[in-house]
């Protein structure tokens, strides 16, 4: 038989159109539960309260405690960051394994709380973001003075340092003052030395009202540095001492004119999640006090080289309530046959118990959401193949992208210890 020029184009034509079809067309990504989270899965159908929960592994906690506290030795002070660690009783249980007893603190309602407790109203407390003169105010009209004596105030500009001022005449107190300098992440602070001149003066010359507690600079800029070619650990290294070098600038510089200031250790406050762990080779005598928090629970947002010795300690978990065979879409039902057709991975439909959590699928593995059926935080909508193998009852697992707001949305913490449920924490309330 004899093709023409016409019809071998088209053979050809379609032979390509379905080789670009068969690449193109989705594959099943369908995985059951690894062994962790099968164990999680019967603990949580057997003994569960049979809603949502927020999950804490205590073994991988103490694990990344283990971790920090090899990474974090003297003269660095570790400081714990309430924000991403949203309970007190979380809070008290790294206490007690590390034995800081620094606080930094971003929320005037949890400085409040914190200031009403009465083991953490008598630990050293930093300020992590510059409070507006009105948040001072409120927090003044809640606490006692005495309770002002070991928090320092992160000023960030010589404006609000002069709110600051006339507050601390006018109520009669005395500020413990923290300035904020610009080390390379540009988003406020002191932008270079000469810029603090005005502020330290004005602190030398009103000692009676505001005093001097040091420094705080911020570098998460420094786990994004850009690599091309090489290796990113030492990348991240490099620009860490450029920053680090900036750093020490601003303390040569208020050294030189104010050395009074200077007779006492001082916070030079830095560091952060994804950077703590260079510290102890590279901080030492320019930075004396490190600022971690998700690194302990390890949410998805902190999935970075630098943290690769950590291990995620935090997870949602969501009951199955309804499993249905195939994808069905209101007003395309005649069409709802090509899903599964097309796309393996929508050969079932689950409901979940809640859902638009902050927060990425776990496990099983291949679950996906449905954009054309919408979001709802009542019943979420996954779908997924037959691989899944889910049935209700059965939870779908989720990391949560940060932990500081995420593990306080559902109002208490479920301990995982050994795989077992073992109590329960109360959060922050929002």
């Amino acid at each position: 038989m004899k093709f023409t020029k016409t019809k071998l184009i088209l053979l050809w034509s379609a032979f390509l159109l379905l080789l670009f079809i068969f690449f193109i067309k989705p594959k099943d990504l369908g995985k059951p539960f690894n062994p962790y989270f099968q164990i999680l899965n019967e603990e949580l159908k057997n003994n569960g309260p049979g809603k949502p929960v927020v999950l804490l592994d205590l073994d991988r906690l103490d694990e990344n405690l283990r971790i920090l506290k090899q990474n974090l030795t003297p003269p660095l002070h570790y400081r714990i960051v309430v924000k991403s660690l949203p309970s007190l009783d979380l809070l008290r249980y790294i206490v007690s394994s590390t034995g800081s007893d620094r606080l930094m603190v971003f929320h005037s309602g949890d400085l409040v709380m914190l200031l009403g407790d009465s083991e953490f109203k008598n630990f050293d407390i930093l300020l992590g973001k510059p409070m507006p003169i009105n948040a001072l105010k409120d927090i003044r009209s809640k606490t006692n003075v005495s309770d002002f004596q070991k928090i320092h105030w992160l000023v960030d500009t010589p404006e609000r340092l002069n709110e600051y001022l006339q507050f601390s005449k006018m109520e009669n107190l005395k500020l413990s003052i923290n300035l904020e300098i610009d080390i390379g992440l540009h988003r406020g602070g002191f932008p270079e030395p000469s810029a603090l001149l005005s502020s330290l003066e004005l602190i030398k010359t009103n000692p009676k009202h505001i005093e001097f507690s040091g420094f705080m600079g911020y570098e998460p800029h420094v786990a994004s540095v850009p690599v091309i070619f090489g290796d990113k650990t030492e990348a991240i290294q490099e620009s860490l001492k450029d920053s680090l070098k900036v750093y020490s600038t601003f303390i040569k510089f208020s050294k030189e004119k104010y050395p009074e200031f200077f007779q006492k250790e001082i916070i030079q406050n830095g560091g952060g999640s994804k950077t703590y762990r260079f510290y102890q080779k590279f901080g030492n005598g320019i930075v004396n006090d490190v600022s971690v928090g998700s690194a302990l629970v390890k949410p998805t947002d902190f999935d970075v080289v630098s943290l690769d010795e950590h291990s995620p300690a935090v997870f949602i978990a969501a009951p199955i309530l309804k499993r249905l065979e195939g994808t069905k879409i209101p007003f395309l039902e005649s069409l709802s046959f090509l899903f599964p057709f097309w796309d393996p991975n929508q050969e079932l439909t689950y409901f979940t118990y809640g859902g638009a959590f902050s927060a990425k699928k776990e496990s099983p593995s291949g679950l996906q959401d449905n954009s054309l059926f919408g979001t709802s935080t009542n019943q979420g909508i996954l779908n997924g193949s037959f691989q899944t193998g889910l049935f209700p009852n059965d939870f779908v697992f989720f990391r949560p992208t940060q932990s500081e707001k995420v593990m306080s949305e559902l109002g208490e913490i479920h301990l995982i210890r050994k795989g077992k449920l073992s109590g329960k924490w109360k959060t922050f309330v929002n």
